[in-house]
Protein backbone atom coordinates (compact mmCIF):
# COMPACT_ATOMS: atom_id res chain seq x y z
CA UNK A 1 0.00 0.00 0.00
CA UNK A 2 1.33 3.09 -0.85
CA UNK A 3 1.67 6.20 1.25
CA UNK A 4 -1.42 7.76 -1.40
CA UNK A 5 -3.07 4.81 -0.57
CA UNK A 6 -2.40 5.49 3.61
CA UNK A 7 -3.56 8.84 3.22
CA UNK A 8 -7.04 8.34 1.42
CA UNK A 9 -7.79 5.48 4.05
CA UNK A 10 -7.24 7.45 6.74
CA UNK A 11 -9.27 10.01 5.23
CA UNK A 12 -12.05 7.36 4.30
CA UNK A 13 -12.18 6.29 7.71
CA UNK A 14 -12.23 9.88 9.47
CA UNK A 15 -15.31 10.97 6.79
CA UNK A 16 -16.83 7.36 7.81
CA UNK A 17 -16.76 8.05 11.50
CA UNK A 18 -17.87 11.91 11.28
CA UNK A 19 -21.14 10.58 9.00
CA UNK A 20 -22.27 9.21 12.62
CA UNK A 21 -22.35 11.18 14.94
CA UNK A 22 -21.98 10.36 18.93
CA UNK A 23 -24.58 12.35 20.76
CA UNK A 24 -25.87 12.24 24.49
CA UNK A 25 -28.23 13.96 26.61
CA UNK A 26 -30.37 13.33 29.96
CA UNK A 27 -34.19 12.10 28.83
CA UNK A 28 -36.72 15.51 29.80
CA UNK A 29 -40.12 15.71 28.35
CA UNK A 30 -38.52 18.58 26.01
CA UNK A 31 -36.00 16.09 24.74
CA UNK A 32 -38.17 12.53 24.56
CA UNK A 33 -39.36 14.24 20.81
CA UNK A 34 -35.43 13.62 19.63
CA UNK A 35 -35.22 10.11 21.27
CA UNK A 36 -37.89 8.47 20.36
CA UNK A 37 -37.91 9.90 16.83
CA UNK A 38 -40.00 12.15 16.25
CA UNK A 39 -37.56 15.02 15.71
CA UNK A 40 -34.28 14.56 14.93
CA UNK A 41 -31.18 16.51 13.13
CA UNK A 42 -31.95 16.88 9.71
CA UNK A 43 -29.58 14.82 7.70
CA UNK A 44 -27.88 14.08 10.35
CA UNK A 45 -27.19 10.14 11.68
CA UNK A 46 -26.37 9.83 15.53
CA UNK A 47 -25.46 7.44 17.65
CA UNK A 48 -27.99 8.27 20.61
CA UNK A 49 -27.76 7.57 23.95
CA UNK A 50 -29.40 8.75 27.58
CA UNK A 51 -27.54 8.77 30.62
CA UNK A 52 -28.32 10.16 34.50
CA UNK A 53 -28.65 13.79 34.59
CA UNK A 54 -25.81 14.20 37.16
CA UNK A 55 -23.26 12.55 34.39
CA UNK A 56 -23.28 15.90 32.45
CA UNK A 57 -22.20 17.64 35.46
CA UNK A 58 -19.22 15.37 36.24
CA UNK A 59 -16.47 15.09 33.22
CA UNK A 60 -15.74 16.94 30.05
CA UNK A 61 -18.27 15.15 27.62
CA UNK A 62 -16.96 17.20 24.92
CA UNK A 63 -14.08 14.64 24.77
CA UNK A 64 -16.13 11.80 24.86
CA UNK A 65 -18.90 12.75 22.36
CA UNK A 66 -19.31 14.72 19.04
CA UNK A 67 -22.45 16.75 20.51
CA UNK A 68 -23.36 16.28 24.49
CA UNK A 69 -25.51 18.15 26.95
CA UNK A 70 -23.40 19.70 29.63
CA UNK A 71 -23.04 21.53 33.49
CA UNK A 72 -23.14 24.99 32.20
CA UNK A 73 -19.99 26.18 34.81
CA UNK A 74 -18.19 23.12 33.48
CA UNK A 75 -18.87 24.75 29.92
CA UNK A 76 -17.75 28.15 30.49
CA UNK A 77 -14.44 27.08 32.73
CA UNK A 78 -13.68 24.63 30.02
CA UNK A 79 -13.94 27.41 27.00
CA UNK A 80 -12.35 30.02 29.53
CA UNK A 81 -9.12 27.79 29.33
CA UNK A 82 -9.82 27.62 25.01
CA UNK A 83 -10.32 23.94 25.25
CA UNK A 84 -11.62 22.76 22.07
CA UNK A 85 -15.39 23.03 22.59
CA UNK A 86 -18.18 25.32 21.78
CA UNK A 87 -21.74 25.59 22.77
CA UNK A 88 -25.59 25.79 21.30
CA UNK A 89 -27.86 28.43 22.39
CA UNK A 90 -29.46 25.30 23.43
CA UNK A 91 -30.76 24.57 27.49
CA UNK A 92 -31.95 21.33 28.04
CA UNK A 93 -31.96 22.12 32.02
CA UNK A 94 -33.11 24.91 33.97
CA UNK A 95 -33.70 25.44 38.04
CA UNK A 96 -36.16 26.98 40.10
CA UNK A 97 -32.69 27.07 42.24
CA UNK A 98 -33.98 29.14 44.92
CA UNK A 99 -35.94 26.07 46.04
CA UNK A 100 -32.66 24.04 46.78
CA UNK A 101 -31.79 26.11 49.86
CA UNK A 102 -32.93 24.08 52.82
CA UNK A 103 -32.47 24.91 56.91
CA UNK A 104 -33.74 22.84 60.03
CA UNK A 105 -37.52 23.02 60.61
CA UNK A 106 -36.92 24.48 63.94
CA UNK A 107 -34.50 27.79 62.43
CA UNK A 108 -34.97 30.74 63.03
CA UNK A 109 -33.63 31.65 59.90
CA UNK A 110 -36.46 33.03 57.12
CA UNK A 111 -33.74 34.71 54.68
CA UNK A 112 -30.77 34.32 53.66
CA UNK A 113 -29.22 37.46 54.89
CA UNK A 114 -29.70 35.84 58.52
CA UNK A 115 -27.01 33.33 56.90
CA UNK A 116 -24.10 35.85 57.41
CA UNK A 117 -21.68 34.42 59.67
CA UNK A 118 -23.10 30.72 59.72
CA UNK A 119 -22.11 27.56 58.03
CA UNK A 120 -23.55 26.15 54.58
CA UNK A 121 -23.19 22.92 53.75
CA UNK A 122 -23.18 21.15 50.43
CA UNK A 123 -22.04 18.13 48.00
CA UNK A 124 -19.29 20.24 46.10
CA UNK A 125 -18.70 23.83 46.17
CA UNK A 126 -18.29 23.74 42.14
CA UNK A 127 -22.01 23.24 41.22
CA UNK A 128 -23.47 25.31 38.54
CA UNK A 129 -26.74 25.60 40.94
CA UNK A 130 -24.38 26.82 43.75
CA UNK A 131 -22.89 28.98 41.20
CA UNK A 132 -25.91 30.70 40.57
CA UNK A 133 -27.62 30.63 43.84
CA UNK A 134 -23.61 33.07 45.60
CA UNK A 135 -24.56 35.36 42.71
CA UNK A 136 -28.22 35.57 43.10
CA UNK A 137 -27.88 36.01 46.95
CA UNK A 138 -25.11 38.08 47.13
CA UNK A 139 -26.58 40.38 44.31
CA UNK A 140 -30.45 40.31 45.57
CA UNK A 141 -30.60 39.04 49.24
CA UNK A 142 -27.59 40.56 51.23
CA UNK A 143 -25.09 37.28 51.71
CA UNK A 144 -21.70 37.44 49.81
CA UNK A 145 -20.18 33.86 49.86
CA UNK A 146 -17.11 34.97 51.96
CA UNK A 147 -19.63 36.00 54.73
CA UNK A 148 -20.44 32.31 55.64
CA UNK A 149 -18.59 29.29 56.18
CA UNK A 150 -18.65 26.19 54.05
CA UNK A 151 -18.89 22.51 54.21
CA UNK A 152 -18.43 19.81 51.67
CA UNK A 153 -18.60 16.75 51.06
CA UNK A 154 -16.32 16.25 48.19
CA UNK A 155 -13.15 17.89 46.83
CA UNK A 156 -13.10 20.05 44.48
CA UNK A 157 -12.73 18.63 40.50
CA UNK A 158 -12.31 20.44 36.85
CA UNK A 159 -9.38 22.12 38.07
CA UNK A 160 -11.56 24.70 40.15
CA UNK A 161 -10.01 26.00 43.40
CA UNK A 162 -11.90 27.95 45.96
CA UNK A 163 -11.48 31.62 46.13
CA UNK A 164 -8.52 32.17 49.03
CA UNK A 165 -11.49 34.07 50.84
CA UNK A 166 -13.49 31.29 50.72
CA UNK A 167 -13.36 29.41 54.35
CA UNK A 168 -14.24 25.74 53.48
CA UNK A 169 -14.07 22.50 54.92
CA UNK A 170 -14.68 18.78 53.46
CA UNK A 171 -16.63 16.24 55.45
CA UNK A 172 -17.22 13.07 54.28
CA UNK A 173 -18.78 11.03 57.50
CA UNK A 174 -22.43 11.95 56.97
CA UNK A 175 -24.57 13.76 54.38
CA UNK A 176 -25.29 17.37 54.18
CA UNK A 177 -28.70 16.21 55.35
CA UNK A 178 -27.51 14.38 58.36
CA UNK A 179 -25.44 17.31 59.28
CA UNK A 180 -28.28 20.00 59.05
CA UNK A 181 -30.25 17.85 61.44
CA UNK A 182 -26.98 17.58 63.67
CA UNK A 183 -27.12 21.18 64.38
CA UNK A 184 -23.61 20.88 63.00
CA UNK A 185 -24.46 23.14 59.44
CA UNK A 186 -27.26 26.41 59.82
CA UNK A 187 -28.26 25.83 55.85
CA UNK A 188 -27.90 23.36 52.76
CA UNK A 189 -27.79 23.88 49.44
CA UNK A 190 -26.78 22.29 46.06
CA UNK A 191 -28.39 20.56 42.86
CA UNK A 192 -30.72 18.29 44.57
CA UNK A 193 -32.74 18.39 47.83
CA UNK A 194 -30.69 16.24 50.70
CA UNK A 195 -32.16 12.84 50.30
CA UNK A 196 -33.43 13.26 53.98
CA UNK A 197 -35.59 15.74 52.82
CA UNK A 198 -36.85 13.73 49.78
CA UNK A 199 -37.63 11.09 52.25
CA UNK A 200 -40.23 13.39 54.10
CA UNK A 201 -37.81 13.64 57.26
CA UNK A 202 -39.94 16.80 59.13
CA UNK A 203 -37.11 18.26 60.57
CA UNK A 204 -36.09 19.63 57.34
CA UNK A 205 -37.89 22.64 55.16
CA UNK A 206 -37.04 24.80 52.77
CA UNK A 207 -35.35 28.54 53.34
CA UNK A 208 -37.83 30.24 51.76
CA UNK A 209 -41.28 28.71 53.01
CA UNK A 210 -43.04 29.64 49.90
CA UNK A 211 -39.72 29.03 47.54
CA UNK A 212 -42.37 29.05 44.35
CA UNK A 213 -43.76 32.58 44.86
CA UNK A 214 -40.27 33.38 45.46
CA UNK A 215 -38.36 32.53 42.71
CA UNK A 216 -41.38 33.60 40.82
CA UNK A 217 -40.49 37.12 41.88
CA UNK A 218 -37.04 37.10 41.00
CA UNK A 219 -38.11 35.95 37.59
CA UNK A 220 -40.43 38.68 37.53
CA UNK A 221 -37.81 41.63 39.19
CA UNK A 222 -34.96 40.18 36.89
CA UNK A 223 -36.39 37.99 33.68
CA UNK A 224 -34.13 35.21 34.78
CA UNK A 225 -34.79 31.74 34.86
CA UNK A 226 -31.51 30.09 35.69
CA UNK A 227 -30.22 27.82 33.14
CA UNK A 228 -27.95 24.86 34.33
CA UNK A 229 -27.18 23.17 31.58
CA UNK A 230 -26.10 23.63 27.55
CA UNK A 231 -25.53 21.45 24.68
CA UNK A 232 -21.59 21.48 23.61
CA UNK A 233 -19.71 20.41 20.74
CA UNK A 234 -16.82 19.78 19.22
CA UNK A 235 -14.85 22.72 18.25
CA UNK A 236 -13.42 20.74 15.25
CA UNK A 237 -17.19 19.58 13.73
CA UNK A 238 -18.41 23.27 14.63
CA UNK A 239 -15.79 24.36 12.34
CA UNK A 240 -15.62 21.48 9.55
CA UNK A 241 -19.12 21.13 9.25
CA UNK A 242 -21.24 24.05 10.22
CA UNK A 243 -24.46 22.62 9.21
CA UNK A 244 -24.15 20.32 12.23
CA UNK A 245 -24.28 23.11 14.96
CA UNK A 246 -27.09 24.94 12.43
CA UNK A 247 -29.37 21.72 12.64
CA UNK A 248 -29.33 20.59 16.07
CA UNK A 249 -30.44 24.21 17.22
CA UNK A 250 -33.06 23.54 14.86
CA UNK A 251 -33.91 20.41 16.42
CA UNK A 252 -34.06 21.03 20.15
CA UNK A 253 -35.51 23.83 19.42
CA UNK A 254 -38.50 21.94 17.55
CA UNK A 255 -38.40 19.10 20.13
CA UNK A 256 -39.18 22.22 22.66
CA UNK A 257 -42.14 23.04 20.69
CA UNK A 258 -43.47 19.62 20.34
CA UNK A 259 -43.33 18.98 24.20
CA UNK A 260 -45.04 22.60 24.90
CA UNK A 261 -47.68 22.01 22.14
CA UNK A 262 -48.40 18.49 23.97
CA UNK A 263 -48.78 19.82 27.57
CA UNK A 264 -51.27 23.34 26.16
CA UNK A 265 -53.03 21.05 23.39
CA UNK A 266 -54.56 19.50 26.72
CA UNK A 267 -53.77 19.40 30.22
CA UNK A 268 -54.97 15.21 30.88
CA UNK A 269 -51.63 14.75 28.99
CA UNK A 270 -50.25 15.41 32.78
CA UNK A 271 -50.43 12.88 35.43
CA UNK A 272 -50.41 15.33 38.30
CA UNK A 273 -53.56 16.08 39.55
CA UNK A 274 -53.40 19.61 39.88
CA UNK A 275 -52.22 19.42 36.57
CA UNK A 276 -55.10 22.01 35.00
CA UNK A 277 -53.83 24.57 37.22
CA UNK A 278 -50.05 24.25 37.24
CA UNK A 279 -50.06 24.90 33.44
CA UNK A 280 -52.34 28.11 34.12
CA UNK A 281 -50.49 29.58 37.04
CA UNK A 282 -46.71 28.73 35.07
CA UNK A 283 -47.75 30.38 32.32
CA UNK A 284 -49.74 33.71 33.90
CA UNK A 285 -45.88 33.77 35.66
CA UNK A 286 -43.47 32.95 33.58
CA UNK A 287 -45.26 33.68 29.93
CA UNK A 288 -45.77 31.17 27.08
CA UNK A 289 -42.38 29.75 27.06
CA UNK A 290 -39.94 30.05 29.78
CA UNK A 291 -37.74 26.94 28.13
CA UNK A 292 -36.56 29.33 25.60
CA UNK A 293 -33.74 29.03 23.28
CA UNK A 294 -31.36 31.15 21.33
CA UNK A 295 -29.14 33.49 21.95
CA UNK A 296 -30.66 36.69 22.11
CA UNK A 297 -33.68 34.96 23.83
CA UNK A 298 -31.24 34.26 26.80
CA UNK A 299 -28.82 36.92 26.57
CA UNK A 300 -29.57 38.16 29.92
CA UNK A 301 -29.49 34.85 31.35
CA UNK A 302 -26.10 34.35 29.78
CA UNK A 303 -24.58 37.50 30.46
CA UNK A 304 -25.04 37.12 34.04
CA UNK A 305 -24.18 33.40 34.50
CA UNK A 306 -20.90 34.77 32.92
CA UNK A 307 -20.20 37.70 35.56
CA UNK A 308 -21.32 35.36 38.48
CA UNK A 309 -18.36 33.17 37.13
CA UNK A 310 -15.97 35.54 36.91
CA UNK A 311 -16.99 37.26 40.52
CA UNK A 312 -16.61 33.72 41.95
CA UNK A 313 -13.16 32.59 40.39
CA UNK A 314 -14.27 30.53 37.64
CA UNK A 315 -12.91 32.11 34.91
CA UNK A 316 -10.62 34.87 34.59
CA UNK A 317 -12.10 37.25 32.09
CA UNK A 318 -15.65 37.74 30.97
CA UNK A 319 -16.36 35.81 27.84
CA UNK A 320 -18.41 37.23 25.07
CA UNK A 321 -21.59 35.19 23.95
CA UNK A 322 -19.90 35.27 20.39
CA UNK A 323 -16.95 33.57 21.88
CA UNK A 324 -19.42 30.71 23.03
CA UNK A 325 -21.74 29.85 20.16
CA UNK A 326 -20.55 28.71 16.64
CA UNK A 327 -21.54 32.25 14.34
CA UNK A 328 -24.07 30.45 12.37
CA UNK A 329 -26.06 29.89 15.70
CA UNK A 330 -26.54 33.32 16.19
CA UNK A 331 -29.50 34.22 14.88
CA UNK A 332 -31.53 31.10 15.11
Amino acid sequence: MTPDDVAGLADLQTRTRDDVLDVAFAEYDRTRPILDGRVRPEGLKLNLRTGWIGEFCVKPVYEEFDVAEMSLSWFIAAKARNEPCVALPVFPLRMAVLGYMFVRSDSPIEHPSQLVGKTIATTGYRYTVNLWLRGMLKEHYGLAPEQAKWVTSEPETNNYVLPKNIQRTIRKDKTVGQLLIDGEVDAVIGPEAPDEFHKGDPRIRRLFRDARAEQAAYFKKTGIYPITHTVVMKERIARERPEVAERFVKCFREAQKVCTEFYYKNPKHMSFPSGPFILEEEKALYGAEPYANGMEETRTVIETFIRYAYEQDYIDRILKLEEIYPPNTYKL
